[in-house]
C-alpha cells in the first residue's frame, strides 16, 4: 500500500508538468501565429516595397560637361580623366601584398597603408573604399609597374575639368568647384547634389545650364551583400552643350605675352558687332589649380597675394579715366554750346581757383589752345575751364550716354558699374553738392569719377561706329555634342548717341593727330598704313603729382596708372582697344607702344618700333 502511493505521487507531478509545458508551448505558438499574421497580412505589402528597394538600386549617371572652344574650335576646357585607387574590403584576399605594391608607388608608409586598410574593413565589403584620389598619370604608371594582379584593388578614371591653355583667358573661361551647402539651397536647381561640381566663376558660371548637361540614371540589381547582379533599365545621361568664344586664342595669346607689365587690363572689340577680340587682366592664375579641387595652400597664395589675381581687372578695375575722359567732356561742351570749335584758352601750366592751384601736366603751359589742339597734346587746363563751365551734371549726362558708369551687359555677372558723379549723388551719400574744384578735376576724368577697362572700349567703339553703343558679348555661339547650334549671337545696338556730325568729325579728327602730329601724346602708336584714332591718359593715384626725377624713385603704388584708347575703322577688320597699366607711369609712353603691337599683330603688320621723326 505504501509502495502504491509513492509509485502515483510522481506520476500526478508529472502530470501537472506536461500540462503547464502544453500551455507554454500553445502560447508561443499562438503568439508567433498571431507575428506571422501581422507580417504577413497587415504589413506585408510595406515590406515588399522595401525588399524591392533592397533588391535594386537607382545609380545616378552625370553628364559629360560641355567643352569650351575659341572661335577657331581650339579647346579652351575639356574633360579630363583622373584616377582613384580603391580597396574593395570584401574582395581583399592578403593585405600584405597591397601593402608591399601599392605603398611606395602612392608615397605612403607601410604604417599608413595599413591604417587605411584596417579603415576600410569597416565599411560595406562590397562598396568601393578610395586609397587616393587624383593619381597622376606617373603614379599610375608606377602602381602598374610595381603591382601584380591582387584581389580587393581597382584602379578607376574620374571626370574632371582640364584648362590646356592654363593661365591663358582664365579670367573669361573660369573655374569649376565642388558645389556648397549655399549653392545648393539658393540655385533650388533640380538634379544638383552635394559632391557635386559647378561653375563658379567665367564663362563656366554664366552658362553652367548648357554646360552641365542632363544627368542620367540606371536600374541595377544586387544581392544581400551589395553585389551587382545585373542592369534592369538605364537612361544614359544627355552630355553638355558646347560653347564657342568669340576670342581667338592665339591672338589673345599674343596680347597677354604682350603684356609684361606686373599688373593692369587689355579689352580688344570689334566696334561694329561688340564681339569681344581679346580681354586681359594681369596677373593671371593657373585654373587647373581648381580642378577637381584646390589645396589649401595655393587658395591662401592666390587670395594673399597684394595684386590680387583672381580678380578680372577688365570688368572689375575701378580707374579714374583720366585724359580718356576728355572725348567725353569735349563732346559735351560742344553739344551745350560751351565752346565752338575755334574757341581757345591760355594755359600757363596751372589754373587757380578759390585759393587752390590746378596744374597741367605740362608744367611750362601750352600756350592758347584750341579744342582741337588741347585734345592733342592733352592740355589740362583747358578741360579745367571745360569742366568749370558745364558742372558735374551735364558731363555725368554726356558719359551715360556713352555707357559709363554702368554695366555694359557682358555675360560676366560680376561686373561693376564704375562711378559717375552728380550733384544727387554726392548731395546723397556726403550731405554736399559738388563743388567747382571738384568739376574741374571731373572735367579731366579725375576725382570721384570711375570706369572699367570694357566701358572705356565701348566708349573707343561708339566713336568708332558712328555712334552706336553695342553690348558686348564673349560667346559667339552654343553647340550640341551633335553639331547643331543651339544658339547663335546676334549683335545688340543698345542705343545710338545721334551725334552732330560736325562735333563728332572734330573728335575723330583729333584723335587722329593724336597719334599722327609730332605733338600728338599717343605718338608712339603710330603704324605706316594704318590711320590710328587715339587718346591717351594718366590716370593718379594720390593727389600730389609724381616726382619729376623719374617713375624708378616713386613708390610702386604710388605711381600713375597708364591709359590709352584707340580705334582702327578704315579696314575691312576694325578694332577698338584698350590698354590699361596699373602704376604704369604715363599713357603715352608704356601704354601706346603696347597698343601698337597689339593692333599691328591683328592686322599681320609688322611691329615699326617708336616713330624717328
Amino acid at each position: 500500500m505504501t509502495q502504491l502511493l509513492s509509485d502515483r505521487v510522481p506520476q500526478d507531478y508529472y502530470k501537472s508538468r506536461v500540462i503547464i509545458l502544453s500551455i507554454i508551448v500553445c502560447l508561443v505558438m499562438l503568439a508567433l501565429l498571431i507575428r506571422l499574421w501581422n507580417l504577413q497580412l497587415i504589413m506585408g505589402e510595406s515590406y515588399d516595397d522595401m525588399a524591392i528597394e533592397n533588391r535594386i538600386r537607382l545609380l545616378r549617371l552625370p553628364p559629360p560637361r560641355g567643352s569650351i572652344y575659341d572661335r577657331n574650335g581650339k579647346a579652351l576646357a575639356e574633360n579630363s580623366s583622373s584616377f582613384t585607387l580603391s580597396i574593395v574590403p570584401g574582395a581583399i584576399k592578403d593585405p600584405h601584398l597591397i601593402i608591399e605594391a601599392y605603398a611606395d608607388p602612392l608615397g605612403f608608409s607601410p604604417e599608413k597603408m595599413r591604417s587605411i586598410i584596417e579603415k576600410s574593413l569597416v565599411a560595406p565589403r562590397f562598396i568601393s573604399f578610395p586609397i587616393k584620389k587624383n593619381i597622376s598619370l606617373e603614379e599610375v604608371s608606377l602602381i602598374k609597374a610595381h603591382s601584380r594582379e591582387i584581389k580587393g584593388v581597382s584602379l578607376d578614371a574620374k571626370p574632371y575639368r582640364h584648362y590646356p591653355n592654363a593661365e591663358l583667358l582664365c579670367h573669361i573661361v573660369g573655374v569649376t568647384g565642388e558645389i556648397s551647402g549655399s549653392e545648393l539651397e539658393k540655385s533650388g536647381r533640380v538634379g544638383y547634389r552635394p559632391g557635386d561640381y559647378i561653375g563658379k566663376t567665367g564663362i563656366e558660371r554664366e552658362y553652367e545650364t548648357y554646360l552641365r548637361g542632363e544627368e542620367g540614371w540606371e536600374q541595377i540589381e544586387i544581392d544581400a551583400k551589395g553585389r551587382n547582379l545585373a542592369s534592369l533599365t538605364r537612361r544614359p545621361a544627355k552630355p553638355g552643350a558646347d560653347v564657342v568664344l568669340t576670342i581667338d586664342s592665339s591672338f589673345q595669346k599674343f596680347v597677354e605675352n604682350t603684356f609684361t607689365e606686373r599688373a593692369g587690363s587689355v579689352v580688344a572689340v570689334d566696334p561694329d558687332t561688340g564681339r569681344i577680340l581679346a580681354m586681359v587682366s594681369k596677373p593671371g592664375f593657373d585654373p587647373n589649380l581648381f580642378s577637381p579641387s584646390i589645396s589649401e595652400r595655393n587658395w591662401k597664395s592666390l587670395n594673399t597675394d597684394p595684386l590680387h589675381p583672381l580678380e578680372n581687372r577688365s570688368i572689375r578695375g575701378l580707374y579714374p579715366p583720366a585724359s580718356t575722359f576728355k572725348l567725353v567732356t569735349a563732346l559735351a561742351a560742344l553739344s551745350e554750346g560751351v565752346v565752338k570749335p575755334d574757341s581757345s584758352f591760355v594755359c600757363s601750366g596751372e589754373l587757380e581757383l578759390a585759393g587752390q592751384v590746378y596744374r597741367c601736366w605740362n608744367q611750362r603751359g601750352h600756350g592758347r589752345v584750341s579744342l582741337h589742339k588741347s585734345l592733342v597734346e592733352s592740355c589740362d587746363v583747358y578741360f579745367y575751364e571745360l569742366g568749370l563751365r558745364l558742372g558735374a551734371d551735364r558731363m555725368a549726362q554726356y558719359a551715360s550716354l556713352f555707357g559709363l558708369g554702368k554695366p555694359t551687359g557682358v555675360e560676366l555677372s560680376q561686373e561693376l558699374p564704375g562711378l559717375i558723379p552728380t550733384n544727387y549723388w554726392k548731395q546723397r551719400n556726403y550731405g554736399t553738392f559738388i563743388k567747382d574744384g571738384e568739376n574741374v578735376t571731373i572735367g579731366i576724368g579725375q576725382g570721384y569719377t570711375l570706369t572699367t577697362p570694357i566701358q572705356l572700349a565701348m566708349m573707343t567703339a561708339a566713336i568708332a561706329n558712328g555712334g552706336n553703343v553695342m553690348r558686348p558679348y564673349l560667346v559667339e555661339e552654343i553647340r550640341s555634342r551633335e553639331g547643331s547650334t543651339i544658339f547663335g549671337q546676334t549683335p545688340v545696338i543698345r542705343w545710338n548717341l545721334k551725334p552732330d556730325p560736325q562735333n563728332w568729325s572734330l573728335i575723330r579728327k583729333a584723335m587722329r593727330d593724336v597719334v599722327e602730329e609730332r605733338a600728338g601724346t599717343g605718338r608712339r602708336c603710330r603704324i605706316p598704313g594704318l590711320t590710328v584714332y587715339a587718346k591717351t591718359g594718366t590716370s593718379q593715384v594720390i593727389s600730389a603729382r609724381e616726382k619729376s626725377n623719374g617713375d624708378d624713385e616713386v613708390p610702386y603704388h604710388e605711381r600713375t596708372h597708364a591709359m590709352f584708347v584707340a580705334f582702327v575703322d578704315d579696314q575691312p577688320r576694325k578694332i577698338a582697344v584698350v590698354v590699361v597699366i596699373e602704376h604704369g607711369g604715363g599713357g603715352g609712353k608704356t601704354a601706346a607702344p603696347l597698343a601698337r603691337k597689339i593692333i599691328c599683330r591683328y592686322y599681320g603688320l609688322p611691329d615699326p618700333g617708336e616713330p624717328r621723326d
